[in-house]
């Protein structure tokens, strides 16, 4: 998934970063651009607008781009602070967002599993439903029917619900805790899952690679990022990681104290010792990071899938079975005493 909301405005800045490169006119190039485009989309009249302005000349083109939505607070800050617009403009272009965000891995292993056992339990309070009101006949032909039958003691309400409502809680809290320990608290997640802090660190080291790679000091690369991040959770991280560059202090111990995993803090920590530069130390952990995703995420998978499934298929065996041999026995009562 890319940075950017319009894929129109990509292939805009791709197109102007070509334009740039070869020397041609800013605003007759994007003219020529706005004219291949037929519809008066939004797009075009943001495009017409921003032409406009560069007829007026009073700002500059990554200003102008800013104005026009075609570049974001964040996009805007890395151009305005690499060492010339087609150099922030490339920055720009080279970030692609992966998604670090792990919901859409837990659907088939943890929810769908999850969303399974409610349905059994609220099957479960509709067969109720149903059996107490064929009780009240069947009773008529023999009043020791609940003995025939052989009612298993949890099919009551009590259970039923308790049943539904914490395999409810327990898919809600899973979820919502994910998203907001994900976004607002990523310190508190990578205690108990890893694997996150991988998934992370796969867009965060890139995104500092190629801001210091752009020429962006790191002190200003952190300032930056404090305020505009993606990640609101990460943005205080950086704030304190600009504080401590400006100290002279260590900057591993930020990051454990973010609880990143060993293999990150540990080449953080050697590379402070052997005064490697950051720039270099950011490519050897996002590539880190890559490799550790990969092998931790199908492991995690698998976890996930065999317990939930296992737990959905145990749920769902036990209630079902005792549900069909009601059912039956239902149906036996009914042949011998009508």
């Amino acid at each position: 998934m890319s940075m950017f909301s319009d894929p129109y405005e990509q292939f805009l800045l791709d197109y102007l970063v070509t334009k740039l490169e070869n020397g041609s006119n800013t605003r007759r190039a994007l003219l020529l651009y706005s004219e291949q485009i037929t519809r008066e989309t939004n797009f075009k009249k943001r495009l017409m607008a921003a032409i406009k302005d560069m007829e007026i000349g009073k700002h500059k083109l990554e200003a102008i781009l800013h104005k026009h939505k075609f570049l974001n607070s964040f996009q805007f800050s890395l151009v305005v602070n690499s060492t010339n617009t087609i150099d922030g403009l490339k920055l720009v272009l080279s970030f692609k967002k992966a998604n670090s965000n792990l919901i859409a891995k837990m659907i088939n292993p943890i929810f769908v599993p999850m969303f399974i056992i409610i349905g059994t339990f609220y099957g479960l309070i509709m067969y109720i439903d149903l059996l107490q009101k064929e009780l009240v006949q069947l009773r008529k032909l023999n009043p020791d029917v609940e003995q025939f039958l052989g009612i298993p003691k949890y099919f009551t309400y009590d259970v039923a619900y308790i049943g539904l409502g914490v395999s409810i809680f327990i898919t809600l809290f899973i979820l919502f805790g994910y998203l907001y320990t994900e976004k607002y608290k990523p310190a508190w997640l990578y205690k108990v899952f890893k694997t996150q802090a991988y998934s992370d660190g796969r867009f965060m080291f890139r995104i500092l690679n190629g801001m210091l790679s752009a020429g962006i000091s790191f002190h200003k690369t952190s300032l930056i990022l404090s305020k505009d991040y993606f990640k609101v959770g990460f943005r205080p991280f950086f704030k304190d990681l600009a504080d401590m560059i400006n100290k002279n202090k260590k900057l591993f111990i930020m990051f454990e104290r973010y609880n990143f995993p060993p293999i990150i803090t540990a080449d953080i920590k050697l590379s402070e010792l052997s005064k490697t530069s950051f720039s270099e130390v950011t490519k050897a952990l996002y590539q880190t990071c890559d490799t550790m995703y990969e092998k931790n995420i199908n492991y995690m998978v698998l976890q996930w899938r065999f317990m939930f499934w296992l737990i959905a298929m145990l749920v769902t065996v036990i209630i079902g079975s005792d549900v069909i041999n009601l059912v039956i026995s239902t149906f036996t009562f009914k042949t011998l005493y009508q």
